[in-house]
C-alpha cells in the first residue's frame, strides 16, 4: 500500500517499507514484557519473541529488504536489562542478522542498557535516522524542532489502535498506523506497536490522550487517517478521525 513514492505499508504487517533504502521499519517490540508483568503477579505466555521472529522473517520474505530499522523500544524494562530481555533480544537479532545485511536501532525510551546486546552484533544505536531527503525516523518520546524540517516524520511510541464494534455488540481492537498532519505542513507517520502484547492505545480526538509530544503539540488530530492492520491479512484505510468519531 503506497503512502508516498518511496514509502509503503506492507499489507497485513505493522511495518513501513522504504523503497530507496530497501529497508523495513518496525517499532515497539518490547521484548521482556512477560517477565516484567510477572513480577507484578500477571502471568502471560511467553510468545513475544516467537511473534517478533515471525514478523522480521516474514517482512524479509515479502519485501526482500536489505536493512531492518527498529524505531525504538526493542526491550521493555526502563531501569535495567533483564535476563529475558538479554536472551530474547540476542536471539531476535541473531536471526535477523541471517536475513538482513544491516540492522539499525533508533533509541527509544525503553532501550536503556540494550547496547550490551547490540554491540555484540555491531548494530548502531542512533537518536534519529534520515530515511530519505524528506523523511526522518525517531522514536517519538521526544523530538527537536530540527525534525520539523522534514516532510514526513516516522515515529513509534504511541501504540495507536482503533476500536471497532462487532455484530454482537462487543468491541474489537486493532493496531493501526496513524497519518497525522502537523501544524507546520509536515506529516507524522505513527507506526503501530509490533509487540504482540502491546495492543495499543485507542485513538481519540483529545490531543491530551496522546503520548508523543510531537502528536500532542503539533498534530492536527481530527485530520489524522488511521490504517488498521490485521496481521498477515489486510491493511485497511479508514476515514479521518473527525469523520470516523461522528460515525461511531
Amino acid at each position: 500500500m503506497r503512502i508516498t513514492r518511496d514509502l509503503y505499508l506492507p499489507v497485513g504487517y505493522p511495518a513501513l517499507y522504504v523503497k530507496s533504502m530497501r529497508a523495513v521499519v518496525i517499532s515497539d517490540l518490547h521484548l521482556g514484557f512477560e517477565s516484567a508483568v510477572a513480577s507484578e503477579g500477571i502471568y502471560l505466555p511467553r510468545v513475544q519473541l516467537k511473534k517478533a521472529i515471525d514478523l522480521v522473517t516474514n517482512l524479509f520474505k515479502i519485501t526482500n529488504a536489505e536493512k531492518l530499522i527498529i524505531n525504538g523500544d526493542l526491550k521493555h524494562v526502563f531501569e535495567k536489562l533483564t535476563l529475558q530481555e538479554r536472551e530474547e533480544s540476542t536471539k531476535l537479532l541473531s536471526v535477523a542478522k541471517d536475513y538482513f545485511k544491516e540492522i539499525i536501532l533508533v533509541r527509544g525510551n525503553h532501550d536503556n542498557y540494550i547496547s550490551i546486546v547490540t554491540s555484540r552484533f555491531d548494530i548502531p544505536i542512533v537518536e534519529k535516522l534520515e530515511l530519505n531527503p524528506e523523511t526522518v525516523a525517531l522514536h517519538g518520546h521526544t523530538y527537536e524542532e530540527e525534525a520539523l524540517r522534514y516532510k514526513y516524520i516516522v515515529v513509534g511510541h504511541e501504540h495507536p489502535s482503533l476500536r471497532i464494534p462487532d455484530e454482537l455488540g462487543g468491541v474489537l481492537k486493532f493496531p493501526c498506523f496513524l497519518l497525522t498532519p502537523l501544524r507546520n505542513g509536515s506529516t507524522a507517520i505513527v507506526l503501530p506497536a509490533a509487540g504482540h502484547y502491546q495492543t495499543g492505545n485507542p485513538v481519540t480526538l483529545d490531543e491530551n490522550q496522546y503520548l508523543s509530544p510531537l502528536i500532542k503539540e503539533q498534530g492536527i488530530i481530527g485530520e489524522s487517517v488511521p490504517y488498521v492492520v490485521e496481521y498477515g491479512k489486510i491493511t485497511l484505510e479508514f476515514p479521518r478521525l473527525s469523520k470516523l468519531m461522528l460515525i461511531s
